[in-house]
């Protein structure tokens, strides 16, 4: 045995003693810390009602008969396009912060040698549980724990994935998004402000991770051309906000939702500079398209859009068409096909460098 595997071996060892030394074992291979919450797209007796089932019947077979509408968020094979950046070798340690429902880990785990999911909701790591098992997968481990209170795994990631996941670091409280998203839900923040909070989380990634690691971070344009268009922003529902000044943003939000905007997007550059203030020595950008949850089109950011063509599609995830999607495709290729303005983009896929 060569001394690169031993290597490769002890690493997720490593990884699990912390595992077994500072978090509590739940069923299987779950870990769970003191420090738990929920964000959910269902609300808790749905998210309980959906892991439940699906130990029965199987995930696929649970989703498709009692959420379809969540099925391409879960099992689509376009979620993990991204993933071929980070030109894996198949011996890396990974981590995925916010895993929820393992759209991008169980992609990862077949990809590299160990992955480590963290979310804050249970029962959704317990439908991940369930998913890994049908996969035949045993190289992941599960954590229930706050995303922002992880300090135990100093330089022991090869990978990190914070796909989604940085514009809801802010939030505090359970979150049952179909209840919270849109809703008048007053509510107030104290102490360091999102951008602050966003950074901490970051810092806090970059610290997790080797020598050498990288962070994989998705996340929607500020500039996105279509919110300009007249579409709402992604994570409140409101118009304007996420290019807008954040002071009237806020003011927007706390008029229409009770509380403040926190969920923070970043420019091209801005998500540059946040991860450079983390820590992170070089950093990669690339445009994607229609967007990073399901990549058509990655393209590097200082590439060219010569021959760009639309990837909006006609019909949403349920085959409906509308109006609104035809004029977006044609502002796509407009904008970016003619016009060639790279900085509207709608989503930005960064890899940064320790």
């Amino acid at each position: 045995m060569d001394i690169k595997t031993e290597t490769v071996q002890k690493k997720p060892e490593d990884i699990r003693h912390e595992l077994q030394a500072g978090y509590k074992k739940a069923a299987g291979n779950i870990f769970i810390s003191d420090r738990q919450g929920y964000w959910s797209n269902l609300d808790k007796d749905e998210s309980r009602r959906l892991a439940d089932i699906s130990s029965e019947t199987g995930p696929r077979a649970a989703v498709r008969k009692h959420y379809p509408q969540f099925f391409n968020v879960i099992f689509s094979p376009k979620r993990q396009g991204g993933l071929e950046l980070l030109d894996l070798s198949g011996e890396e340690s990974c981590v995925d912060y916010g895993c929820m429902w393992g759209a991008m880990t169980i992609p990862l785990a077949k990809r590299c040698g160990y992955v480590l999911g963290v979310d804050q909701t249970l029962d959704s790591l317990r439908f991940l549980s369930t998913r890994l098992k049908e996969e035949k997968l045993d190289n992941v481990d599960l954590l229930c724990s706050n995303l922002k209170s992880l300090g135990n795994f100093r330089n022991k990631f090869d990978v990190a994935l914070v796909n989604g996941v940085l514009e809801w670091i802010p939030e505090s409280g359970d979150i049952e998004l179909k209840r919270y998203y849109g809703q008048y839900k007053p509510k107030e923040y104290s102490g360091p402000t999102p951008g602050e909070q966003q950074l901490a989380f970051l810092k806090t990634v970059h610290r997790n991770l080797n020598d050498g690691g990288r962070i994989y971070l998705a996340i929607e344009n500020r500039f996105d051309f279509k919110m300009f268009l007249g579409a709402k922003e992604p994570h409140s529902n409101l118009f304007f906000v996420s290019f807008l000044p954040r002071k009237a943003a806020d003011w927007i939000s706390k008029i229409k939702l009770g509380r403040p905007f926190t969920n923070w997007l970043y420019s091209f550059k801005g998500i540059k500079k946040v991860l450079e203030e983390s820590g992170f020595s070089r950093v990669e950008l690339y445009m994607c398209f229609p967007d990073y949850r399901y990549p058509e089109r990655i393209i590097p950011y200082g590439g060219s859009l010569k021959d760009f063509t639309p990837t909006i599609s006609p019909a949403n995830d349920m085959g409906r068409k509308s109006y609104k999607r035809f004029l977006a495709r044609i502002g796509e290729f407009a904008i970016f096909g003619i016009l060639r303005l790279k900085f509207f983009a709608p989503s930005i896929i960064a890899i940064g460098h320790k």
